[in-house]
């Protein structure tokens, strides 16, 4: 990276406090790295602020978008961040951008009308970002170094008739407040001429930035191109560069912010799961129809995008990671280390087996990444991946029993959920069954003919929430110890 600027200590103050920020617990080094000033329209000045972390170790970029005001805007008082100075050194109000509704509106107007913002200034180099509608050509994270860069959200050349489908005045916007790593705005939306009802958008900001293509764009994108019904609708996205000494060209690249249709009346398919676990409720039909929505995202992405057969290298690197994390579970959690040896004879077994080909998935597979939508039908959000792992780990090819071991993990976490709730065990058992009962006759081959590679994901990812738990949410710690004790006893001498 480049010398960065220094940083206003009263910015850099606010973002310590936020829950994006992932250097709590160290002493940050916060600069400056690079800018991008908007427009100024309507007496308001925006500007995204590309900020580093130096602390040793870390190296973190973040994304900070801050509007500027003249005068202080009613009922965002929890968004202020002080009086700061303007991109022209005057001391204006500043508020965390995405709960302003001028920058809210602006953000979606770029994407939409494939727009531009240019860096004014960077401690070296420029700084700029462009809005891609949903039918831009594909662009590559390798495209040598111009003035901006996208990543298509569509590939079938039919720019015009969806990018019209969001040109609609912005009615409002909100910021969604349960998110951890990005900040997502939600939009409500004029009703198009025929149409009763308003429409919904939400725009994700990615706060942390990393060179190269996001996964949840890449992915639901490529979904939706391929007229996927287990996604929701693309409207398009953001994507821009900024100074990078530790590149060739000087230059990141990567995505800045992505905007989809927002679902209204959607439910939470872990609330759903959780309720019916807790009432005894049948649970079956969903999680086959969940299993089915699985299996469609994995084909589709096995047909649009690149895949390949596992390598020994492939199978090397997998078994590595696991013996990685049980030694970290044994660790966190010693009561594991007493399972070391048939969970050792599972990984050696599951690496003998015959695997399957390697190719894009979700990578964090779990309830709470579903949606139960009006229709009858479940649709996938939030390819991001797992949000410990690199995003150039993120973006590669994977064996999807990954994603189908996830959603088994998170049947039982409902049942460790119920706590002594009867039946709730054997509600989750049966839930399991159904799931993959779905996706086998979806996908078109039985998944629980590779038992022995399901079982060795699965414990992987009861091994990794052992460590979460251990560290994070003592009192849940029983399920995943409970999943790997079953996973490891039914291992055969």
């Amino acid at each position: 990276m480049p010398q960065a600027a220094a940083l206003d200590e009263d910015l850099a103050g606010w973002i310590q406090r936020q829950r994006w920020f992932a250097g709590k617990g160290a002493t940050p080094r916060l600069r400056m790295l690079g800018m991008l000033e908007w427009p100024s329209q309507h007496g308001v000045q925006v500007a995204t602020h590309f900020v580093l972390d130096e602390s040793e170790g870390r190296g973190a970029l973040y994304q900070v978008p801050v509007t500027y005001r003249d005068e202080q805007l009613e009922g965002a008082e929890g968004a202020y961040i002080g009086r700061l100075p303007d991109p022209a050194g005057m001391p204006r109000h500043a508020y965390d951008a995405p709960h302003d509704p001028e920058f809210a509106r602006r953000l979606l107007r770029l994407i939409v009308e494939q727009g531009r913002v240019e860096g004014r200034r960077s401690a070296d180099g420029r700084s700029s970002a462009e809005g891609h509608g949903s039918g831009e050509e594909p662009g590559t994270a390798d495209r040598p170094s111009t003035a901006a860069w996208g990543v298509a959200v569509r590939q079938d050349g039919d720019a015009s008739s969806d990018a019209e489908l969001w040109r609609a005045t912005v009615l409002s916007s909100r910021v969604m407040s349960a998110e951890q790593s990005n900040t997502s705005i939600v939009y409500s939306l004029d009703s198009l001429d025929g149409e009763a009802e308003e429409r919904h958008a939400i725009c994700k900001v990615f706060r942390t930035l990393h060179h190269g293509e996001n996964p949840d764009v890449v992915l639901q994108s490529a979904l939706y191109a391929a007229g996927s019904a287990s996604v929701p609708a693309v409207i398009g996205s953001v994507a821009g560069q900024w100074p990078d000494a530790g590149r060739a060209d000087g230059q990141a690249r990567g995505h800045l912010a992505f905007a989809q249709q927002f679902l209204t009346g959607a439910a939470d398919a872990w609330q759903l799961a959780l309720s019916a676990a807790a009432g005894g409720t049948a649970f079956l039909d969903s999680a086959r129809q969940m299993g089915e929505a699985t299996a469609d995202v994995h084909s589709v992405l096995g047909s649009a995008l690149p895949t390949r057969a596992a390598a020994p290298a492939d199978v090397s690197d997998i078994l590595t990671g696991w013996r990685e994390r049980l030694d970290a579970a044994a660790r966190e959690v010693p009561e594991l280390d007493e399972l070391r040896s048939p969970i050792e004879r599972l990984y050696v077994r599951a690496a003998d087996a015959e695997w399957p080909r390697l190719q894009r998935i979700h990578g964090d597979l779990h309830l709470g990444q579903i949606l139960a939508v009006p229709g009858g039908h479940w649709v996938i959000i939030d390819f991001e991946g797992e949000p410990m792992r690199s995003l150039a780990s993120r973006s590669e090819v994977d064996v999807p029993l990954r994603d189908v071991a996830g959603m088994l993990r998170s049947f039982d976490y409902v049942a460790g959920a119920c706590g002594d709730t009867p039946g709730a065990r054997e509600w989750a058992r049966a839930c399991r069954d159904a799931f993959l009962e779905g996706y086998r006759d979806r996908a078109g081959h039985d998944a629980t003919r590779q038992n022995l590679l399901l079982d060795a994901f699965e414990l992987d990812k009861a091994l990794y929430e052992a460590v979460y738990e251990a560290r994070n949410r003592p009192s849940w710690l029983a399920i995943p110890i409970a999943a790997a004790r079953r996973l490891a006893s039914a291992v055969e001498d």
